[in-house]
């Protein structure tokens, strides 16, 4: 990749060559020694992606195909595309040993976070009015920070995706012009293609390089862009226009026909039935649609830099948020007319249009190929803005005109302050706790995973938030309780009624046992979260607890109760599990 990219070397003499390079080498340095502070294994299972990736890459690893063996039945893994596990399956390869695999399993994300930073250097040292001391400050700026760690931390895609995104992009910038490398063409197209198979978010990037070639009249190197993705694209497409039927494994077909079931089974095995449970309605698609613009596009840029200190839903958080997106879109607007419109700039809006459709528009995470984009249009445009000062203060110009240069000035030295105090604290904070929480929950989750390897059959299938956590763990078959849909967010009385059924699941699929922890639905929103661990606060009241871990944060329940209806001590446990009626399910 970085010989591809030598166009992106400025001419310089040997020694300022060699001292930005060692430069570089010292922010990496710190990069991982930032990612091994956080102990990144103490965030395994949270995500439950990273979980699924992991056990899915066991079943590669074990030639058993690409599966989900932590989901009852281990139906086809259908919903994420298979890079990502097949390259975690040679960790498993490599070192069999779970958990102590993880480990290795990290240093890949982190290997292809090293590569995600030398890009970020190279995308910024080629730009015009940013220096090589610039490009190193805005590179440590993209490497430390706390957004970039976490995921960095994680089994998860995004930083892969980051990587090889970003790549095409830069790759594709020298190689898609008229007297561009045919060669370059294609492995840019290769680039992008690998990033297909980690997200769908790789499309758009792929129709901003051709949209670019098009522009650039670019047509050879074009034809063969086009020709070395389109195998990757026409496998996208027959996956879509061709789905893989899954087979739910339910037991159970009064559970299996139920509102809970129907978009828990969903959310494993379809992003196009997750999108469809998302939009019901015509009136909730426009709600999101309106929600979604207003976090991708307004706050989503932004987020980088103020999240969470200065995000406030106020007047004043508003216009803070505006402004800063304002400032960043007119600092990469000046970079345009400065050195022409690249790759990243047209698949930017194609990139974007995508979020605004997605039903989980987590822009932290979606954005992190444009993050050096950002960043260095945030820095351009303060330059710019710093000049203008400086230059109405040094001129002759009215004693009021030097005033509001002063306060401009105060204002920018201000917020540049908050953004730097922001930066240091702020999310940084946030993950420290959570990895700290978490790693006094990860004590009584083995204990309960041990309890259920110890006790229980190899057939049992169990409950659990982190249900592929306890396949890896106890080898035993899980599903979460419920998946809540986006749609609940916008309509609350859904949210009451998924609630209500977060009996369906253990009920199809015949669970024998509920894991429950104090940490269960944190990731979901605020509401959902309440409402969901107030459920569980209801089960632990009424099922019988077989296992309690020593500080009393994880339990282990036993749902019997399900296969012994006419019981009178379990009236209590069926009317919560089956509120329809205390014994058959029946739905409202």
């Amino acid at each position: 990749m970085f010989t591809a990219l030598s166009a992106y070397r400025p001419h310089a003499r040997p020694y300022r060559c060699f001292l930005p390079w060692l430069g570089f080498t010292c922010i990496a340095i710190v990069y991982v020694i930032s990612i091994v502070r956080l102990k990144p294994t103490n965030f395994f299972g949270m995500a439950e992606d990273d979980s699924i990736y992991f056990s899915s890459a066991k079943a590669l690893s074990e030639g058993k195909g690409y599966i989900l063996p932590s989901v009852p039945g281990a139906p086809p893994a259908t919903k994420y595309p298979i890079l990502y596990p097949w390259l975690l399956s040679w960790v498993w390869r490599w070192n069999p040993s779970f958990p102590a695999n993880v480990v290795d399993a990290i240093a890949v994300t982190v290997a292809f976070g090293l590569g995600y930073l030398t890009l970020t250097f190279l995308f910024l040292r080629k730009l015009k009015g940013i220096g090589e001391s610039e490009a190193l400050f805005l590179t440590a700026f993209c490497a430390l920070h706390p957004i970039v760690l976490l995921y960095s931390s994680s089994l998860l895609s995004d930083i892969p995706f980051a990587a090889l995104a970003l790549g095409a992009m830069l790759v594709a910038d020298g190689a898609i012009r008229r007297e561009g490398n045919i060669v370059s063409a294609a492995y840019s197209a290769v680039l992008v293609g690998l990033s297909i198979l980690l997200r769908v978010f790789g499309v758009p990037v792929a129709a901003g390089i051709f949209v670019a070639g098009v522009v650039r009249r670019a047509w050879r190197q074009l034809l063969i862009f086009c020709g070395c993705v389109a195998p990757f694209l026409a496998a996208l497409a027959w996956r879509i226009v061709f789905p893989t039927v899954v087979t739910p494994p339910a037991i159970s077909k009064a559970g299996a026909s139920s509102l809970g079931w129907n978009i828990t089974w969903a959310y494993y095995t379809s992003y196009l039935s997750v999108w469809k449970n998302a939009v019901p309605t015509r009136h909730i698609f426009w709600t999101m649609l309106g929600n979604n613009a207003l976090s991708v596009l307004l706050r989503g840029p932004a987020n980088y830099f103020l999240f969470p200190g200065l995000v406030r839903d106020t007047t004043g958080g508003r216009v803070l948020v505006v402004l800063v997106t304002a400032a960043i879109v007119a600092g990469v607007l000046k970079e345009v007319r400065r050195c022409g419109w690249r790759p990243i700039h047209y698949a930017l809006p194609f990139y974007l249009v995508t979020i605004v459709f997605w039903p989980y528009p987590v822009s932290d995470r979606f954005l992190l190929p444009f993050l050096p984009l950002f960043a260095a249009g945030l820095w351009l445009e303060g330059k710019h803005l710093l000049k203008m000062i400086g230059a109405t203060l040094s001129s002759h110009r009215a004693v009021t005109d030097k005033l509001i240069a002063v306060t401009i000035s105060l204002v920018i030295a201000a917020l540049s302050c908050a953004m730097a105090w922001n930066y240091m604290g702020g999310a940084r904070k946030l993950i420290e706790e959570e990895s700290r929480n978490r790693s006094s929950l990860i004590t009584a989750k083995r204990a309960a995973y041990a309890w259920l390897l110890r006790s229980t059959s190899p057939d049992v299938r169990v409950i659990a938030y982190e249900d592929a956590s306890v396949y890896l763990y106890a080898g035993r078959s899980s599903m979460r309780p419920v998946a809540f849909t986006p749609a609940a967010l916008h309509e609350p009385e859904l949210l009451e009624r998924i609630v209500a059924h977060m009996g369906d699941v253990p009920e199809a699929i015949g669970a024998q046992f509920w894991i429950i922890s104090d940490d269960d639905f944190g990731l979901e929103w605020p509401q959902a979260t309440l409402e969901g661990r107030d459920y569980e606060a209801r089960l632990r009241n009424t099922l019988p607890e077989v296992f309690r871990s020593e500080d009393g944060r994880v339990s282990i329940y036993s749902l019997e109760c399900l296969r012994r209806r006419e019981e009178p001590s379990c009236r209590a446990a069926n009317l919560l599990l089956l509120p329809a009626q205390g014994y058959p399910h029946a739905d409202p």
